[in-house]
């Protein structure tokens, strides 16, 4: 029975040292106290369904999103936040916001130029409609990339 007590004693020793790391996932929103026996079930609640994985992955359960995945999803937001701009630089083939889109591809600077080109050249691949979405508008930008053999090993997130 001391052994028992002993291995139970340890176990949430070491479960409330590392309750920092069980921040987050669908354990902490279920056990939300914070106790050594909270610490141990959220634990175990992550570990048994990968959520707080999943959580640092997505974003959600309470997870900030890893910065890995952030840096990956730049050119989304980017895309997202400033599609009418975008379409005004690409016709253009010129423009701050198209500079700032190459930069979230991953684009050198050397290489913006022509990446303002290409867009502008393939406009209407780009936006072959008017209601054409900002994520439609960001794989055709990468299929454009993946078109030239100047910008396609050189924008790294256009292989994404």
């Amino acid at each position: 029975m001391k052994k028992i007590l002993a291995i139970v004693v340890l176990v949430t020793s070491f479960s409330a040292m590392a309750d920092s790391s069980t921040g987050c996932g669908l354990g902490s929103l279920i056990w939300k106290e914070n106790t050594i026996i909270s610490a141990l079930f959220r634990s175990t609640t992550n570990h048994s369904f990968s959520s707080q994985l999943f959580g640092i992955t997505s974003g959600t359960s309470g997870c900030s999103q890893h910065s890995l995945v952030k840096r990956d999803m730049a050119p989304v937001y980017y895309a997202e936040a400033n599609k009418e701009e975008l379409k005004i630089d690409m016709a253009r083939g010129e423009g701050e916001y198209l500079t700032t889109f190459a930069e979230a591809l991953g684009c050198p600077s050397n290489l913006k130029k022509q990446f303002s080109n290409e867009t502008q050249k393939n406009f209407s691949k780009i936006f072959p409609t008017s209601n054409t979405t900002p994520l439609e508008m960001l794989n055709s930008v990468k299929a454009v990339i993946k078109e030239n053999s100047s910008l396609q090993g050189q924008c790294t997130y256009a292989s994404i």
